[in-house]
């Protein structure tokens, strides 16, 4: 696995990515080093400016993952949940869930779920 050397520039805008050359200047990366490649970047993203706004904005389309494969488990250690969500891009994703922020989640996927679908052609 080639090393690449990332750097989170000072103004906190701009990350740097030094690609070591080779004769073809070629570099091959396999599965692990995009997988690792990915993380250092999305650490860099949390850190940079402007930050990832705090709300979904209104009206924004986003590439999606359909219907991904996913999981949730009791922190018994600390009261809180997990929910891990598997994106095909970026690996398994583990987020870590208040109690309430878990129950405004469940209530919110409920409430969107007895939403009648929108079926063209039909009133």
């Amino acid at each position: 696995m080639t090393k690449l050397d990332l750097k989170l520039e000072d103004d906190w805008k701009t990350v740097t990515i030094t690609f070591p050359t080779t004769a073809l200047a070629t570099l091959g990366l396999d599965a692990a080093a995009v997988e690792a490649l990915l993380e250092k970047l999305g650490e860099f993203r949390a850190l940079m400016l402007p930050e990832v706004p705090g709300a979904f904005p209104e009206g924004q389309s986003s590439p999606s993952v359909g219907d991904p494969a996913w999981d949730t488990g009791p922190d018994f250690l600390h009261g809180f949940v997990f929910l891990h969500i598997r994106d095909p891009r970026f690996g398994w994703l583990c987020y870590i869930l208040s109690r309430d922020s878990a129950g405004k989640l469940a209530s919110s996927l409920q409430k969107d779920m007895e939403i009648t679908p929108w079926v063209p052609g039909v009133a």
